[in-house]
């Protein structure tokens, strides 16, 4: 297979493209930055002039069209993931997107629909992985493989922390709807991982609460209204018989106290807790009264190749993960959440969206029938 240079296009480099993907991108051979568009011009020319970016386009939509690039990352907000994803494909990109991978679950059907077209051009879509539970992700896989929990019984996931109990902190753009989507705290990142480990979820059932209803807005310093919940209780089937529990929550003081983020499985030759505040494992088998840990050797822990891995996948056709595939998965998921929270009902998965949005389903017309005759 010929070399293939690599030439990026940025959309939106925000804090994971310059801690990561950047640094990532820079130790790979014949792989270099060509062009950025931020928020503003502003934005744009200081993170130009800090990673010797040569080129800032004041609009994204010139910039996934530019000749002298082959790759588009996309480290927006999930609000324009859909949009600067699709354009660039229609421009013969290939894709690098963060995680949270869309607005809502028919934004990553629709982009997973254009990555499949794509593919038959040789083009390369991928997400960035989340960070959570992330370093024990092989040590987990072999464990469940080699029966640890033997039949699944039950799971519990919890992410618990305290960034919203204060009502008097600003407004953040990850509390708005227009531009966080139907992502809720670690929602995704977290079934991500889950579904990667035990399987498909089937059904879930969920409860949310949002208690300090507007924050000062930021961009204003008028009143601006929090729309996406600051506690998240689900109850999930999984295709694997197991029942899950998930817990979330940002208003949870002490929370730090407590094994508060993780996943813990449970069945019937016994159970592993993953501690992902720690990236520590823990595993006990019937007949063991306390846990014992497992560890994780440096050769088996899963380390951030995210940038040289979707490099690998350009040049040579080595396969990605995560996949939009499995992007679509945990945004099903997310959305499941939403609406079974606000209609009070469980939702099955997966959910079903047409590939093609704007087409209208046609309907049969409507036939009278006949009329009955009057008995005399």
């Amino acid at each position: 297979m010929p070399h293939v240079p690599i030439r990026i296009g940025v959309v939106g480099a925000g804090g994971i493209c310059r801690s990561a993907h950047f640094p990532g991108f820079a130790k790979i051979d014949d792989c270099n930055l060509v062009a950025v568009a931020n928020r503003t011009r502003e934005s744009g020319v200081r993170v130009a002039k800090e990673f010797g970016i040569p080129h800032v386009e004041d609009d994204w939509r010139r910039l996934v069209t530019r000749p002298d690039i082959n790759v588009v990352l996309v480290g927006t907000w999930p609000y324009l993931h859909r949009d600067v994803t699709l354009a660039a494909l229609a421009a013969g990109k290939h894709v690098l997107c963060e995680s949270r991978m869309a607005w809502d679950a028919r934004h990553a059907h629709e982009m997973l629909a254009a990555a499949k077209a794509a593919r038959r051009k040789g083009l390369v879509t991928m997400l960035a992985p989340p960070p959570t539970g992330f370093k024990g992700d092989y040590v987990m896989k072999e464990l469940i493989a080699a029966g640890q929990i033997g039949t699944p019984y039950q799971l519990y996931a919890r992410q618990m922390g305290a960034g919203y109990l204060d009502p008097a902190a600003p407004l953040h753009w990850r509390m708005t709807k227009k531009f966080q989507g139907l992502n809720a705290m670690t929602l995704g990142m977290i079934a991500e991982p889950v579904e990667r480990w035990f399987g498909e979820t089937t059904r879930v059932y969920a409860s949310t609460r949002i208690f300090t209803k507007t924050r000062t807005d930021p961009a204003t310093g008028k009143p601006g209204k929090v729309e996406r919940p600051e506690v998240i209780s689900i109850l999930a089937e999984m295709k694997n018989g197991m029942q899950a529990t998930y817990m979330f929550s940002q208003v949870a003081l002490g929370a730090g106290h407590v094994c508060a983020n993780g996943v813990e499985a449970y069945g019937s030759a016994g159970m592993i807790r993953y501690d992902m505040s720690t990236d520590r494992i823990y595993a006990a088998s019937k007949g063991e009264k306390d846990l014992r840990e497992v560890p994780i050797p440096p050769e088996k822990a899963r380390t951030w190749q995210v940038e040289a891995e979707f490099a690998a996948a350009i040049r040579s056709g080595a396969p990605v993960s995560p996949s939009f595939e499995e992007g679509v998965k945990y945004m099903d998921f997310t959305e499941a959440v939403e609406r079974s929270a606000l209609s009070g009902e469980a939702v099955a998965l997966p959910l079903r969206f047409d590939s093609n949005p704007s087409r209208k389903a046609k309907r049969k017309p409507a036939t009278k029938k006949p009329a009955k005759k009057k008995k005399r």
